[in-house]
């Protein structure tokens, strides 16, 4: 659980969860705030970083809302989620929950923006799905090491399945070669200060990004690093099948194995 890095670590969770459903009295699941293991998948997910290395800062998004009863109730069952695991309960860190924006841009944008008002000296941040609780401490620790190596880092996967690119109409145009794709995951790690930057660059852009690598390679991997050089592309470490993100009501009986 050590480490000389200010690091930070942000829960993507303001999603509304509309693949996953109902529950059985008829109320929508929020999938972060499903029991699992000893608290929630949002605790769990928070659990496997705060038991591998530590962290001063944790930024957690939830829904936004433009009604302030209703903002103010996504904000308590945020907190209640996350505290429901008494590891993460007392855990010492600074514990930021803001409402997210329209798009997972934008709330990892908001998110990095805090940080940069609470904790400037930040030097590492760690982006990961709220979703996504089996995240293993090997995972994120490659992905740490990594991204101090080279200053952006994620878990990947070779594709099993034969890749095909096609076109609107459904035919293929183009044959994909698998052992140069990789399927990313989370934790996205990277240097604070070059991604809060390229998130700025990318606000003001008219491109909307899917994932926090890409606005990476579209603004930081173009900029100069303090030695000068130019930052390098992500840096893709092995991922692991087992960390999915959960997403179809079949997803949540993984959570009771």
């Amino acid at each position: 659980m050590t480490t000389s890095d200010n690091l930070a670590l942000i829960l993507v969770a303001a999603g509304i969860s509309a693949r996953i459903g109902i529950d059985k009295n008829g109320s929508k699941i929020k999938k972060e705030y499903i029991p699992a293991g000893e608290g929630t998948v949002l605790s769990m997910a928070a659990k496997a970083f705060l038991s591998t290395f530590n962290f001063k800062t944790v930024v957690i998004t939830y829904p936004p809302s433009d009604n302030p009863s209703e903002l103010s109730s996504s904000e308590q069952k945020s907190r209640n989620a996350l505290f429901a695991d008494d590891f993460v309960k007392n855990y010492k860190a600074d514990f930021i929950f803001i409402p997210g924006g329209k798009t997972r841009q934008e709330s990892v944008h908001e998110a990095l923006e805090t940080i940069g008002n609470r904790a400037p000296e930040c030097s590492l941040v760690f982006i990961h799905d709220g979703a996504r609780p089996f995240v293993k401490p090997e995972t994120i620790s490659l992905t740490y090491h990594a991204a101090c190596e080279f200053g952006a880092a994620v878990p990947g996967l070779q594709p099993v399945e034969t890749q095909k690119k096609i076109d609107e109409n459904g035919f293929i145009i183009k044959h994909l070669v698998r052992s140069s794709l990789t399927a990313v995951q989370t934790p996205q790690v990277f240097q604070f200060k070059p991604i809060l930057d390229a998130h700025r660059m990318a606000a003001e852009s008219a491109k909307t990004f899917t994932d926090d690598t890409e606005i990476w390679d579209d603004f930081a991997s173009k900029q100069k690093g303090p030695d000068g050089e130019s930052y390098p592309h992500v840096k893709v470490v092995l991922g692991d099948p087992e960390n999915i993100k959960i997403t179809y009501p079949q997803d949540l009986e993984l959570l009771d194995k």
